[in-house]
């Protein structure tokens, strides 16, 4: 979660995400950096009506440029807003946990809009994390920003863009990470199914996430990353669409629930540094007037 999808996870980062993807969210993860994440990547839309699937064009009847995402029925599905639970696995399998984002991993949220806009597919996410068990705070432990280890949790923001590759509905587009610009391709398998690829410079796979997209406004969403061909992390994302009103008195309510400090609202990338934005700017909405 194009973690756009796949989208915008979370993740955590990848071993690079945003989705994201850097261990710390399937986002991205760094490839220095045995802390790795994943990539929060794409996919929400209102069940609206569902054209039948389109047969892809000749090669030579094929116009990339003003070509309708919309006309394929996964894409009808994953466009709109998402809310989800989701859990990210390190590489001995138990929840992530990381010394650079001191937060909880085993289950969190996440708030995902995509957007299918003619050939191409806009994703942005935010993550919101539990705080750190009070226990395992210690002197060694300082949270990010202006909370507290053991009482406020964060959040932290994922963006992914791509555009249609072909006339069969599946979409591509690079990812910058790190320093690195990585290939992410989506590729539609059906109606329901959908698989989001990130792969490294030297063209290995670092994440492969499987989206399952049943006709009735949810999505699964499974991610296996890895790092030099060894695994890193897995996730397991469990999401339903939602009205764009409820989409924002959800992400208010978790962010009541995790006592995340205003300061701190979209406040870091998933690369865990200062955004620099604000939710407004992030997700292109004029929250204030809402």
């Amino acid at each position: 979660m194009p973690k756009f999808p796949y989208l915008i996870p979370t993740l955590l980062c990848l071993s690079t995400a945003m989705l994201s993807a850097c261990n710390d969210d399937n986002t991205n993860s760094t490839a220095t950096n045995a802390e790795s994440s994943v990539v929060e990547t794409p996919i929400p839309i209102t069940e609206t009506e569902q054209s039948a699937p389109v047969l892809a064009a000749a090669d030579d009847e094929c116009d990339v440029e003003n070509f309708q995402l919309l006309d394929f029925t996964p894409w009808q599905r994953e466009n709109g807003y998402w809310v989800g639970e989701y859990t990210l696995l390190g590489a001995d399998g138990t929840p992530q946990v990381s010394s650079r984002w001191p937060y909880r991993y085993d289950n969190y949220q996440g708030f995902i809009h995509l957007e299918v806009l003619g050939n191409a597919i806009k994703q942005r996410n935010v993550f919101l994390y539990p705080p750190k068990l009070a226990e395992l705070c210690d002197e060694t432990t300082v949270a990010l920003g202006n909370g507290i280890c053991g009482i406020n949790g964060n959040e932290k923001i994922f963006s992914a863009d791509q555009k249609a590759s072909d006339c069969s509905g599946n979409i591509s587009g690079p990812f910058e990470s790190f320093g690195m610009t990585l290939d992410t391709t989506t590729t539609l398998i059906g109606d329901d199914s959908v698989l989001y690829q990130v792969r490294m410079p030297d063209g290995s796979i670092m994440q492969n996430q499987l989206t399952t997209l049943p006709p009735n406004d949810t999505r699964v969403r499974t991610a296996q990353g890895f790092f030099s061909g060894s695994p890193t992390y897995a996730s397991y994302y469990r999401e339903r669409k939602v009205t764009k009103t409820e989409f924002f008195q959800l992400l208010a309510e978790a962010r009541t629930e995790y006592n995340i400090l205003a300061t701190d609202h979209c406040g870091y990338d998933n690369t865990n540094q200062p955004s620099q934005t604000t939710c407004d700017d992030h997700f292109g909405l004029d929250l204030s007037t809402d």
